[in-house]
């Protein structure tokens, strides 16, 4: 009984939001979305926007529109928002700068919930656990609140605490949006590469992960150990006994923010040195490490005394496989040779170019980036400019990149751009030189030569010592007569229609040609056949069968153009 009440309750509450997504759909003049929905679920709900409402939103963009639907619809759909702002490689540029202006514009929770959930999930009082404790957040997130407090030993930190009940209503959202997806394709975007399926299940996995302190932590404790002695850079520290599933309790940071000019005057901080350094933390993360932060923007960034960098905000990170990094590499080697065909065979390795893109014309937008910017200076190149053209080339040939490679593209976007606020004339490619440089040389790194010389020899020692039991099956199955040899041959079938339309083709020519024998035969012969008809009579009637039929033939030759 208990398990019914909640099915139908579940169940009245997701009708109740797919109402009111089709009224926020249709309010933001996107009907055809909103109609989708409808008849996807047989029923019709009822209220559409008013002329007034239509009126306010008519001058503006469907991209615009589609961002002020979002931020109407709530959190989870906010969330969705920002990650498809980080898929230029699926999203068109007009998206991306829309959702790019996504904020978690979202009102704090009543803090008496939030203190019973933190109490509940650091078993005991508020009072008790935190000698001083800021009732007034400090900032409140879709998925989390930030409060000031301090602990027993005296440090200042900073607590942050998840949403009440949050796990579970983007559990019902996220659940909603894997139903509509499909209709979004058809809907909205129409011809455009866009999968929102596929973008819907990245997204579950990440926010899934997202709300869970526990990643967060994870990763923010990774970024100590990864920096640990570097003098550019402060990872905050975490204090894992005030720490749970949803709570994440770290260092407090009086620092200033990059993108406030003037204070950085003030304080005399040096803006080129930080702006450098700021993409140094990037570059050594991609290119050292194989691990970074997913959103450099400089809102994750507090600047403190002696230009040091601390970033904040671990809940997007990526990693990238030793398969990404080679890729990397070999793309790199591509770009600096000027070589469209080594990068695209570099694709087609790497399995990212499906069989129906047109390999020819991929090379010639390729190598329409590359003529661009291989003679300009460095000053004058723009990665940002560079990647957002290779984007609309993955995005218009259907190119599978990796999600990781992508957000490891759009960092190098955004911290080029966190740069050139600092310092104008800051040359992102000159940081990237000296990075790029340790993937292109085999031998810069001789503890890697070495590791792979080492496993290079295992492989081969592990497929010489199968090789004589490889041998022994073979010979086997050859005298048993059990050997198969399966070959497949792509596009079979339309060779196997045009050899039959061939060999029917043949076969009404020698009709053709019995019947004008036949008819030559008989037709200057004067008898008949049971007095019914005359022999001669025959001879025209297969004349004129043979006619019709060689015109008919003749007919679907040239049909076919293929004469």
């Amino acid at each position: 009984m208990a398990l019914r009440k909640f099915y139908f309750k579940n169940a009245f509450r997701r009708l109740r939001r797919y109402r009111h997504i089709t009224g926020v759909l249709m309010k933001y003049g996107l009907e055809e979305a909103a109609e989708a929905v409808q008849l996807r679920y047989g029923m019709s709900f009822k209220g559409k926007a008013s002329e007034q409402e239509k009126k306010e939103v008519s001058h503006k963009s469907r991209p615009e529109r589609f961002r002020m639907a979002l931020e109407e619809l709530g959190p989870t759909f906010i969330k969705f928002g920002q990650l498809l702002s980080t898929r230029p490689d699926l999203i068109p540029p007009e998206y991306i700068s829309e959702l790019e202006n996504l904020q978690d514009r979202v009102a704090p929770e009543k803090t008496e919930d939030v203190f019973d959930e933190l109490e509940q999930q650091l078993g005991g009082k508020v009072d008790d656990i935190f000698i001083d404790f800021d009732r007034t957040p400090i900032a409140a997130g879709s998925i989390a609140q930030v409060y000031r407090a301090s602990i027993a030993s005296g440090e200042q930190v900073v607590v942050k605490v998840r949403r009440p009940k949050i796990v579970e209503t983007i559990s019902i959202e996220c659940e909603i949006l894997e139903d509509v997806a499909g209709l979004l394709k058809v809907t909205m975007f129409g011809k455009d590469t866009i999968d929102p399926k596929k973008i819907v299940a990245e997204f579950t996995e990440a926010v899934s992960k997202e709300v869970n302190m526990e990643t967060e932590k994870k990763n923010q404790l990774r970024f100590l150990r990864n920096f640990k002695g570097n003098p550019e850079i402060h990872i905050p520290e975490i204090y894992e006994d005030y720490c749970s599933e949803a709570v994440l309790t770290m260092e407090y940071i009086d620092g200033i923010k990059p993108s406030d000019l003037e204070a950085i005057k003030n304080a005399g901080l040096d803006p080129k040195l930080i702006a450098k350094r700021g993409a140094n933390f990037v570059m050594q993360q991609i290119f050292d490490l194989g691990f970074f932060h997913a959103d450099p923007h400089p809102g994750n960034f507090f600047l403190i005394e002696d230009n040091v960098l601390v970033p904040i905000d671990y809940g997007q990170t990526a990693a990238l496989s030793s398969q990404d990094r080679e890729l990397l590499k070999q793309l790199i080697l591509a770009i600096i040779d000027n070589s469209a065909d080594q990068l695209i065979r570099t694709l087609q390795r790497s399995e990212l170019i499906s069989e129906n893109t047109d390999e020819n014309i991929v090379r010639r937008d390729i190598e329409s980036i590359l003529d661009a910017h291989y003679a300009l200076p460095l000053k004058d190149i723009s990665i940002s400019q560079v990647i957002m053209q290779t984007f609309d080339v993955i995005r218009k040939h259907r190119i599978n990149t990796p999600p990781q490679f992508t957000l490891m593209l759009k960092s190098l976007m955004t911290i080029e751009s966190f740069a050139k606020t600092l310092d104008p004339q800051f040359n992102i490619i000159d940081n990237l030189r000296p990075f790029a440089k340790k993937l292109t040389s085999p031998f810069t790194d001789p503890k890697q030569m070495v590791k792979n010389l080492r496993n290079a020899a295992n492989d081969m020692g592990r497929m010489a010592s199968h090789l004589p039991d490889d041998l022994n099956i073979i010979i086997s199955k050859f005298r048993q007569g059990n050997f198969q040899l399966r070959v497949h041959h792509e596009h079979l079938e339309n060779l196997t229609h045009t050899l039959d339309k061939s060999s029917n083709r043949i076969s009404f020519a020698l009709i053709i040609a019995a019947l004008l024998v036949g008819s030559s035969m008989v037709i200057s012969q004067k008898s008949d056949i049971f007095g019914i008809v005359t022999l001669q009579t025959l001879g025209i009637i297969g004349y004129l069968a043979a006619a019709a039929m060689g015109i008919w033939l003749l007919i679907s030759i040239i049909r076919s153009k293929h004469y």
